[in-house]
């Protein structure tokens, strides 16, 4: 199998000939700082590093790295995603940081020095005084039809589909619910939920335009002919916390939430034959069946640190129902403090358990974080090449 035909039989929850892996993504890449200190363990250069994600300072893996690791999927980004290592952040008050699309402002302090900045978090919330639904509607939305932000995507896809076999996966084309929060502010956002719900679906509606007009524009500029040179599209919806769900999962997932996603997730699958990488961290059990029922394909990072997320019960609960994406080591404390050994140990349990019958791309879970030593990064990618075989 190449690679491009053994994650779309996992997806399909086919046995392939090797569990595939990825390492690069949205929720499966790198802080710059790891990143670094990787390619100096292996003496390998990356002459243009390039952020993938300022907000995260995640960037994106040179090729010679991506081989290295015998990494079996390739990110499509348009080029105004991709960020130069020397990108300056704008100041705007007491913080320092960017405008997202959405007048998100994500930022830190404005005293600190950008070397010593981690990550940008959402810090200024347009919609935070917002009372009313018409004041919502209102809003001035982003364009999601814009193709300007799509610049070098034709050329890249092209480029990938002719030149290689890697499955080909996109950033996220969608993200509904949690982008409430990050409009509003997190807890707001749950508060609203919990006491003006009408203000967060009047949001989640504006946002579903914009996604799907992005996802239509998106999709069509990567159409050859009859085929999209993409494989699978992520999609982003924090849902939970390391304990469990953060709303009640009965009274306000299953009315609010979900039938808006779902009617997402229907559109994407008619735009195009792709599979939906669903992005949710925590303990998400109690969702999973729900995910299926929208249309998901697969969810990622299978935060296998969080509560109920033991990989073999996974696997024996819901294989049949979902494609596991992600969860090779712990990135909260084995990754970055536990020792080589332990990586290895951990990667093997948690590949052996995930694999049977398909249904599983190996992945770190979730960004690898700055203080992660490469030795362990080494160790975790080898233990599941050693052990990917069926």
């Amino acid at each position: 199998m190449n690679s491009r035909q053994r994650v779309l039989a996992a997806l399909d929850h086919q046995t392939p000939d090797k569990v595939p892996l990825d390492f690069g993504g949205n929720q499966s890449g790198i802080h710059i700082i790891a990143y670094k200190r990787l390619l100096q363990y292996l003496d390998i250069e990356d002459k243009e590093i390039c952020y993938c994600d300022f907000l995260e300072q995640a960037v994106r893996p040179c090729e010679e790295l991506l081989k290295h690791f015998e990494i079996d999927v390739r990110w499509l980004r348009p080029e105004s995603s991709i960020v130069p290592e020397d990108f300056v952040p704008q100041v705007e008050g007491k913080y320092q940081g960017v405008y997202d699309q959405f007048g998100v402002f994500w930022g830190d302090n404005a005293e600190k020095k950008i070397e010593d900045i981690l990550y940008y978090d959402p810090v200024i919330h347009p919609l935070s005084e917002m009372k009313t639904v018409q004041e919502i509607k209102e809003y001035n939305w982003p364009d999601g039809t814009d193709k300007k932000r799509m610049k070098g995507l034709r050329e890249e896809a092209r480029r990938l589909r002719r030149t290689t076999d890697y499955a080909i996966a996109t950033p996220p084309l969608g993200c509904i619910y949690e982008y409430t929060t990050f409009l509003f502010g997190f807890a707001k956002a749950l508060r609203h939920l919990q006491k003006n719900p009408e203000l967060i679906v009047a949001t989640m509606e504006e946002l579903e335009k914009y996604w799907t007009d992005y996802a239509t524009a998106f999709l069509d500029e990567v159409k050859f002919g009859n085929e999209h040179y993409v494989d699978i599209v992520a999609n982003n919806g924090d849902l939970a916390q390391q304990g469990g769900p953060i709303m009640n999962p009965k009274t306000i997932y299953e009315p609010l939430i979900k039938p808006i996603e779902k009617r997402f997730s229907a559109r994407v699958h008619s735009l195009a034959n792709v599979k939906i990488n669903y992005h949710c961290c925590g303990s998400i059990p109690l969702f999973i069946p729900h995910f299926a029922e929208i249309g998901y394909d697969a969810v990622n990072p299978v935060q296998v640190g969080a509560y109920d997320m033991e990989p073999c019960s996974l696997k024996k609960r819901f294989g049949e129902l979902i494609t596991f994406w992600g969860g090779m080591c712990d990135t909260q404390s084995t990754l970055p403090f536990g020792t080589p050994e332990k990586v290895r140990d951990e990667v093997h349990h948690n590949v052996a358990c995930l694999k049977p019958g398909g249904g599983y791309i190996a992945a770190n879970v979730h960004n690898i974080t700055g203080e992660v030593p490469a030795e362990n990064i080494v160790a975790m990618f080898e233990t599941a090449r050693e052990f990917r075989g069926y």
